[in-house]
């Protein structure tokens, strides 16, 4: 059905195309547009009522000059859906080099992720009408009814302890890490997926992409995060502490917490358990 939508409101445009659903870094709702007469092009879909997909476009033209980004040609609004039109990008999702077990690949890829996210993201400083989202970290709710309340307890031990200062934030993505990008073999970096980008501190980004490979990639996180966190510090003064990562990663875990509040019983269990695991982790 998605397909058809698409065709009715793109053919005029671009004429005879077929359409193959993208994965590996994409969402699920993004194609590959083919055809004779057009490069290749990627479309994605958002519903109409889905605010993430405006601070994703707002996040992509703010980053066209860095290159990291594809480049948006298009947005078509229509009464129930958005359809985006973007450059198509080379490139094999970073996920895969850590599922296939290329460590010296990996390496390679970490360095790019700690270089690309130092200079290229987290350079753009805080602006305030550029239409992105802007962190709540320092009043984020914790009253969830589904989540135990020794959990929220220690959440809210955790973040009391972290300063978050406005004159810090810079653009962050928000869902920074291997499982959005995309890695060519001559280590160029496309970063994809910016619908949960805000203006924030930069330790979300690199606790995020920490947190994510301990708990996803435990037998690599012990080489991989240290190189990521190395690239990432020769371009930048911040101090990255244990106590900062930590607080970080349980204020991302609970974004997310808040976003399947209505999603299926074990959804939720399989969030609060990393939540658990989280506050009992030492990510550093």
């Amino acid at each position: 059905m998605n397909e058809k939508f698409i065709k009715k409101h793109l053919e005029e445009k671009y004429g005879d195309f077929k359409l193959e659903r993208l994965t590996g870094g994409y969402t699920n709702e993004t194609f590959l547009l083919t055809s004779e007469s057009h490069p290749p092009l990627v479309i994605k879909l958002a519903h109409s009522l889905n605010k993430d997909i405006e601070n994703d476009i707002n996040c992509l033209k703010l980053m066209r000059d860095t290159g990291v980004t594809p480049k948006i040609y298009d947005v078509i609004n229509t009464d129930r859906f958005q359809i985006i039109v973007m450059e198509y990008r080379n490139g094999r999702s970073g996920q895969s080099i850590l599922d296939s077990m290329e460590l010296e690949r990996a390496k390679e890829l970490y360095k790019s992720l700690g270089t690309s996210l130092s200079k290229n993201i987290h350079s753009k400083k805080y602006k305030e009408a550029v239409g992105i989202k802007a962190s709540d970290f320092a009043e984020l709710n914790l009253d969830l009814d589904f989540v135990p309340g020794d959990l929220i307890g220690t959440s809210k031990d955790i973040l009391l302890r972290i300063n978050d200062s406005q004159e810090e934030w810079v653009l962050t993505h928000g869902d920074y890490g291997v499982h959005n990008v995309l890695y060519t073999d001559s280590n160029i970096l496309t970063i994809l997926d910016w619908e949960w980008a805000e203006w924030a501190n930069p330790l979300t980004d690199i606790a995020w992409v920490c947190w994510f490979t301990k708990l996803h990639y435990p037998e690599y996180a012990e080489v991989l995060n240290p190189l990521f966190m190395e690239e990432y510090k020769q371009h930048s003064s911040i101090h990255i502490s244990s106590q900062s990562l930590k607080a970080y990663s349980v204020y991302k875990v609970w974004k997310v917490l808040y976003k399947v509040q209505h999603a299926p019983k074990e959804v939720q269990q399989e969030w609060i358990r990393r939540l658990r695991w989280t506050v009992e982790t030492d990510l550093f």
